[in-house]
């Protein structure tokens, strides 16, 4: 800063104060473009009526690990078919609860560590026997799964003809047909399961869910090779969520299993 400083019409000084600052302005801090899976509802992510994000586990999820790189979250909603293709181009950075065994060409991003499980049960009418040994206890059943998902535990009952495969496009749907009576049992996610009993909680009662789970996939964040973020900050801050024990308590907190 200058200071100029005219004492009297004989005498001019020109005194210069230099004062130096210990730490630079903070500049404003840069994007995270985080994809969002525009049909994965509660509780991974809630919408407004909008269909604006709001909230949700992995935008708590999110949020911290922008808050721990030193970025600015910003949002950006896909459809499930273009999600992967919007990270591996550039359109967005980071794509959380995902796995390589999901993508058709993992080589295309860098891969976190492992976050957090995918855990599939399967659920049948209350009153009904509780499957645990699946491929045992699945055989002769016709069971409820989504169109378009691979189920390896008992893909050799479908193909055998020893179970039927009954697809259907949405999670409800797995749910209405389960209670008409058109299968015995259906097969999904921790989260959707939650999100069709946070929608419809009347309904809870009428079902029971495995205590084994069917699958665990440990998922992991995709992140672009051409995001200006790296791996090893993202890796820090998913590890200190994990050992804090913050990252079990937002899983808790939206009834889903830790492990």
């Amino acid at each position: 800063m200058l200071k100029f400083i005219l004492n009297t019409p004989r005498i001019r000084e020109l005194t210069c104060i230099c004062m130096a600052f210990g730490a630079a302005w903070p500049s404003a801090a840069a994007d995270l473009r985080v994809a969002v899976t525009e049909n994965l509802d509660y509780p991974l992510n809630i919408f407004d009526k909008d269909r604006q994000l709001k909230g949700g586990l992995l935008k708590e999820f999110t949020d911290n690990i922008a808050g721990h790189i030193g970025a600015k979250p910003v949002y950006r909603l896909y459809s499930r078919r273009r999600v992967d293709a919007a990270v591996i181009g550039g359109d967005s950075d980071l794509l959380c609860y995902t796995s390589p065994k999901w993508m058709e060409t993992p080589q295309a991003v860098a891969w976190t560590i492992p976050a957090m499980p995918q855990v599939e049960r399967v659920v049948v009418l209350r009153g009904s026997p509780l499957p645990e040994a699946f491929q045992q206890d699945l055989k002769g059943k016709r069971i409820a799964v989504q169109i378009g998902y691979h189920y390896a535990l008992i893909q050799a009952l479908f193909d055998s003809g020893q179970a039927r495969r009954m697809d259907m496009t949405d999670v409800p749907g797995m749910f209405r047909l389960l209670e008409r009576g058109g299968a015995d049992a259906l097969i999904s996610s921790e989260s959707e399961i939650e999100g069709y009993f946070k929608n419809f909680p009347d309904k809870r009662h009428l079902y029971q869910a495995s205590k084994k789970p069917f699958s665990i996939v440990q998922t992991q964040c995709a992140l672009s090779y051409r995001s200006r973020w790296k791996l090893a900050p993202v890796n820090r801050a998913i590890q200190r969520m994990q050992e804090s024990g913050e990252l079990e308590k937002m899983m808790r907190d939206y009834g889903l299993s830790t492990h």
